[in-house]
């Protein structure tokens, strides 16, 4: 077997090398898609080949052919028992060839690194409790789409908590891609290894809807009172026929989580008292809506006064609006959380808060509550004063 190598070429590389590959068969376009996933601008041939597989050899040498016509590669091949045998390819400029067939290069790859890792440190900065699964993606062996597929649920999973939002693992599924199953296994499994979820309002388990206060129930097992247990959690499955209410004579509904079981345990008689989860989700509204078509009285809802609670505030009141029946905000005027702790409005708020007052639907009581929030650039949490 000589030593000697020997190059060949055709045409030069340029404008028509870049037309034919546009011009090739869809066949062969998926096949030099396979040779060009890596960065070599030489490649063994035998390494090309095991790429085409059994089943695309002679596809695989007349793309070669075809190729080295057009100028977009030259073969270096090797004389072997007397024939000329193609030893290796190069390619003529590999970046463009990648580029003409949609794959990006090595710099652009970099470039598209770099942005992502920029994205990355954004979050963890603005979402101090993802730095785990952040820093997880930037020292994991993860291939690029999926380290950027768990950053984009990193992102909806902040946005959701920056929104308040409540329910079930399919509901946040919903949220983040559009679907509830779109989430796989291995990526709740992920999520959870770095993240607390039920904390993050996200529960794996039957939706509950937490009642204390006045409130009676008929269902077919026989009669719930919650006045007698003071504090309990229906499934939300129960409110819907056959079950029946006697109507208490006022709702109130409230946000935060420790506020509603110190109120719920004191609640005046006639006072049925409903933890409203952020930005409830629909099977938790349509558990309330039945409730109050079934038995009808006003409401009084108290949400932390920043502009999340304005928004969860407003979907709650919509149930009433939709039933004919009143509402009103409660416990949220300035006066209430002007002493509480102060935390700032970030700029996320202050969008938000356009938004809010930009609603031609928002009550007076909520505008006002708005207009004060941007005035003193601070927000509460109920806890303190509720």
């Amino acid at each position: 077997m000589s030593g000697r190598l020997r190059t060949r070429g055709a045409g030069a590389w340029g404008a028509a090398s870049l037309q034919a590959v546009a011009a090739l068969r869809p066949a062969q376009q998926a096949l030099l898609r396979d040779w060009l996933r890596g960065d070599a601008g030489q490649r063994r041939w035998q390494t090309l080949l095991d790429a085409a597989g059994p089943d695309r050899l002679e596809l695989a040498d007349a793309l070669r052919e075809q190729l080295l016509a057009c100028g977009a590669l030259q073969v270096r091949e090797r004389l072997a028992r007397g024939q000329w045998q193609v030893e290796h390819i190069v390619w003529a400029d590999l970046a463009a060839l990648q580029q003409a067939l949609g794959l990006r290069d090595a710099a652009t790859r970099a470039a598209d690194q770099r942005a992502l890792e920029r994205e990355a440190d954004a979050l963890a900065l603005h979402a101090p409790w993802l730095q785990g699964a952040v820093q997880d993606l930037a020292t994991g062996r993860y291939a690029e789409a999926t380290r950027r597929a768990r950053l984009q649920l990193l992102q909806a999973l902040a946005d959701w908590q920056a929104e308040q939002r409540f329910g079930l693992q399919r509901d946040f599924a919903q949220f983040a891609r559009g679907q509830t199953k779109a989430i796989s296994a291995g990526e709740w499994d992920w999520l959870a290894r770095h993240v607390d979820l039920a904390a993050r309002g996200i529960a794996r388990f039957a939706q509950l809807l937490w009642l204390g206060g006045t409130l009676s129930l008929q269902v077919p097992q026989g009669r719930v009172d919650v006045s007698a247990a003071r504090l309990c959690g229906l499934p939300v499955e129960l409110f819907a026929a056959p079950t029946e209410a006697l109507a208490p004579e006022r709702y109130w509904l409230i946000e935060n989580r420790a506020s509603f079981e110190r109120q719920a345990l004191s609640a005046a008689p006639g006072t049925c008292v409903i933890w409203l989860p952020g930005q409830p989700p629909t099977s938790w509204q349509q558990a309330m809506a039945w409730l109050i078509a079934a038995a009808p009285a006003p409401a009084q809802i108290s949400c932390d006064p920043d502009p999340a609670g304005v928004a969860i505030a407003l979907t709650a009141g919509a149930l009433w609006n939709a039933a004919g029946l009143p509402w009103q905000p409660y416990r949220m005027d300035r006066s209430d959380w002007e002493n509480a702790p102060a935390i700032p409005l970030t700029a996320e708020d202050g969008q938000w808060l356009e938004r809010l007052q930009a609603r031609a639907d928002l009550p007076e009581p909520l505008a006002r509550l708005c207009a004060d929030l941007r005035a003193t650039g601070r927000k509460a949490e109920q806890e303190a004063w509720l």
